[in-house]
């Protein structure tokens, strides 16, 4: 009596091993290789991305957003980055705002200071198919903003704030471009 006990108890066991490791395959094999390529549109696969006009005061930022445009983009591996002349697809757009206001204040001795600053940065961008010779989006508002403190000894200083502007407007711009195809 015993031994037949003995058997189904080892039986149910086996069994009980045998769906760990099958579970345990099966979450680990799917967690192979993905890959973002191919989520373009069936003609476009290589993108140039000229300098962006700058319609503000602020010198240089044009600059610099159409550098990290263009290194998401590469990172990216969607599309390649090539001349105008070489190019399916043109990046184009203007930079039409740049702010950098008093965002919260403080008082001190019955005056008031500005404590906390807001910098806000706008574009318009458009994507132009030269195989098609039209637009495939237009005048696209892009507008990112980030807050930072004037006291030195905080994490959000005008660079940080500047950073993350950068990084909101150049996800912005990737999401149109290429993952809403």
């Amino acid at each position: 009596m015993f031994g037949s006990l003995l058997v189904v108890g080892m039986r149910s066991f086996k069994m009980t091993v045998a769906l760990i490791f099958s579970l345990m395959f099966m979450s680990v094999s799917s967690c192979g290789y993905y890959s973002t390529s191919g989520r373009t549109a069936g003609d476009i696969k290589k993108i140039a991305v000229p300098y962006l006009k700058n319609d503000t005061a602020e010198p240089d930022i044009e600059i610099d957003i159409t550098q990290r445009i263009i290194d998401a983009l590469i990172k990216d591996n969607t599309l390649k980055v090539v001349s105008e002349d070489e190019a399916d697809a043109i990046l184009e757009g203007s930079i039409i705002e740049y702010k950098n206001v008093p965002f919260t204040f403080s008082e001190n001795n019955e005056s008031i200071q500005a404590e906390q600053y807001r910098l806000v940065i706008g574009l318009n961008v458009s994507l132009f198919s030269k195989k098609k010779n039209a637009y495939i989006w237009e005048n696209k508002k892009i507008s990112a903003h980030g807050d930072y403190y004037l006291e030195s000894n905080t994490d959000q200083t005008y660079e940080k704030a500047l950073d993350n502007v950068y990084n909101d407007i150049v996800e912005s711009i990737l999401s149109s471009t290429v993952q809403e195809w």
